[in-house]
């Protein structure tokens, strides 16, 4: 008894179309991930070149140690007050009072806003200010 040339066929048939169903939804969830990062890279590229920002004024008080920070939204990105870093002199800045137009409450900053950053303890004035947005836009004021 040996198999018939028909019957290998159908067993080879019957094979692929096994291997084919575990292998297309794989494909197809890989394919949809690919998919969704190249999206989102689109969108933070999108929003990097909409944001933008001006350091509009930078204030010392040598008597009271503050330092005061204003920095207008210039672009069209709205921005997260908890996602704007501030350096002081190549240092990162903790424990600065934030206000968005004079409320402290705010967490976001739209466009043409004003966010301002007061901090306490500065013995001396800084040589240089630099603010990062949460997209990696950064604007330095040099003193």
């Amino acid at each position: 008894m040996g198999f018939s040339t028909s019957g290998s066929v159908a067993i080879l048939f019957v094979g692929l179309l096994v291997c084919l169903s575990t292998v297309y939804p794989v494909m197809e969830t890989a394919n949809e991930r690919v998919t969704e990062a190249s999206e989102a890279r689109d969108d933070r590229v999108l929003d990097q070149a909409n944001t933008a920002v001006n350091v509009t004024d930078v204030g010392y008080n040598a008597s009271t140690d503050t330092l005061v920070v204003n920095v207008t939204n210039t672009g069209s990105t709205t921005l997260s007050v908890d996602g704007t870093d501030l350096l002081l002199d190549g240092g990162y800045v903790t424990g600065a009072t934030t206000r968005v137009e004079g409320d402290p409450g705010r967490t976001i900053w739209v466009p043409g806003e004003q966010l301002q950053f007061e901090l306490t303890g500065v013995t001396a004035g800084p040589a240089r200010v630099k603010l990062v947005t949460e997209n990696g836009i950064a604007e330095t004021e040099v003193l």
